[in-house]
């Protein structure tokens, strides 16, 4: 049902097989209205390549039920790819209540042919924990009815997703998925998190995921429903959201607002497009302000769907290179709360060590490192680690050390004429690595790695710290440390040379031209 072909950090690349149908995640499905398609599922097949698409069992229940147990959903949507239907929990957040049982819903699901169905389920939203307790137990009571029903009839030909609810209630999102992980379902669903968004709480929604992904491990997808803007995708991506869906294309283009990487520009201040899609090649912001109402609408929610498409690709990419990372350092500039979400991400430390064993040995592009935060990626972590395990902490060392600037040659009779000796170990200093042994040098990662020098300043009593723990687990005896004309360089040389002298270790400073 589903293969992992490719991952970094929590997310992935995986084939997703429902019968003869396939699709590739990290997977995006637009919202489809059954009734009225603005935009429809086979233009965005034909000109999107969308693999997926999402609808509501509810309404076609309600409003097409005959016609959609005659055609099939497939037919009905004109769509050839993978089609999921959400059971009508959303009415029941926006409406209270839905006018039909849990077994209808399931069994209809089935009969129209939907490819991943969900339970009829009861969002939390954001309330109170009185609430929230209430949501999870008539969700997980609806879920045991709608598995007995299909258990009953005989037919389970859909994927089905297990809906967890709890909303901001960790404890209660937690133990609504510990319940739903021994049910049986193929995938798993977290609901609830477009009040989050739409508030900007983008911080609790990324610990709603953690929790929730922690909880079902890593054998089966998650979906996230309504998951809003793309500026998003790549951090949902990278904890370890497999699918997601979102309506915000067509919702923001009712509200004339027009999707960009790192937000969202209204249609009447924009004088250029920063975009070449089809619809923004093709028309100016003044042409598109003088069209009619709806034909602007379509318009505008064609070019947001290229956009949500457009992130979803360079994603992908970033994962095949290894660059996840690298692409959220860049998208939490665009906001300051989903800044302040990346932060909590790059200080959870038992998130940051999950990331880090999901994250492949080596990567098809070098590293960018921007700051200080870049320093706790795990990639780097990783690599600091394994140093201090594989190389400084073996037995053997030699007694003599010579720390070389990372970016100075140096002949052997010059380094023979330092040390007064035949044997010695070369290492190289000013890395964000701390101490890189000379023959490692140009392996991956150090000399893959790229960062500003003004990085190693703002680091420098850090990385002296790193290296002091190096050069004492190696166990020499004598340092000699070459000095730089960088002055950066220079004043962290300085500063390693006074650490090793207030320890006791015999070190040499050495001014050599």
């Amino acid at each position: 049902m589903f293969e992992i072909l490719a991952g970094d950090l929590l997310g992935r690349i995986g084939r997703l097989k429902v019968g003869s149908r396939r699709a590739e995640t990290p997977l995006f499905l637009p919202v489809i209205n059954p009734v009225t398609q603005s935009i429809s599922a086979r233009w965005m097949e034909e000109n999107l390549g969308a693999e997926a698409v999402i609808t509501n069992a509810y309404i076609i229940f309600k409003r097409l039920g005959e016609r959609a147990i005659e055609e099939g959903v497939h037919k009905m949507l004109d769509f050839d790819g993978i089609v999921m239907t959400d059971s009508g929990g959303y009415q029941v957040l926006e409406y209270g209540d839905v006018e039909a049982s849990p077994e209808e819903i399931a069994l209809f699901e089935e009969e129209i042919g939907t490819d991943i169905a969900v339970p009829l389920d009861v969002p939390t939203g954001v309330c109170g924990r009185e609430r929230a307790e209430e949501t999870v137990e008539k969700t997980l009571k609806n879920l045991e009815r709608t598995l007995n029903a299909l258990r009953e009839r005989g037919v389970r030909r859909a994927l089905w997703a297990a809906p967890i609810q709890g909303g901001t209630h960790l404890d209660l999102l937690q133990r609504c998925a510990e319940q739903e992980r021994g049910m049986g379902f193929d995938l798993y669903a977290l609901g609830s998190p477009t009040p989050l968004m739409e508030g900007y709480r983008f911080e609790k929604l990324f610990e709603m995921i953690y929790v929730v992904r922690r909880i079902i491990g890593f054998g089966r997808p998650l979906h996230l429903f309504g998951a809003g803007h793309p500026m998003i995708f790549p951090f949902i991506v990278a904890l370890g959201v497999d699918m997601f869906d979102s309506a915000s294309y067509y919702l923001y283009a009712r509200d004339e607002r027009y999707i960009t990487s790192a937000g969202t520009l209204r249609i009447d201040r924009i004088d250029y497009f920063p975009c070449s899609c089809p619809v923004c090649s093709d028309i100016t912001p003044d042409e598109l302000r003088g069209l009619e109402r709806e034909e602007r609408i379509r318009l505008i929610a064609a070019h947001n769907l290229y956009a949500c498409f457009r992130e979803i690709r360079e994603i992908k990419q970033a994962i095949r290179d290894g660059r996840l990372m690298e692409l959220l350092e860049m998208r939490a500039r665009s906001h300051p709360r989903l800044y302040q979400a990346f932060r909590w991400i790059m200080e959870n430390e038992e998130l940051l060590k999950l990331m880090e064993d999901n994250t492949p040995l080596s990567s098809r592009r070098g590293i960018n490192l921007f700051d200080e935060l870049s320093l706790r990626r795990p990639r780097i972590r990783r690599a600091r680690r394994r140093l201090m395990e594989r190389y400084f902490k073996q037995p053997g060392h030699e007694k003599h050390l010579v720390l070389l600037p990372f970016n100075r040659g140096m002949s052997f009779e010059k380094l023979k004429t330092i040390v007064g000796e035949e044997v010695f170990e070369v290492a190289r200093y000013g890395t964000p690595y701390g101490l890189i042994p000379d023959q490692l040098r140009y392996t991956y990662p150090f000399s893959q790695t790229n960062y500003p020098r003004k990085l190693i300043e703002e680091v420098s009593d850090d990385l002296v710290e790193l290296m002091v723990e190096q050069i004492r687990a190696g166990g020499y005896e004598r340092i000699h440390i070459v000095g730089s004309r960088s002055r950066y360089l220079r004043d962290l040389a300085s500063k390693l040379h006074e650490a090793l002298h207030k320890l006791g270790i015999c070190s040499n400073l050495i001014d050599w031209n």
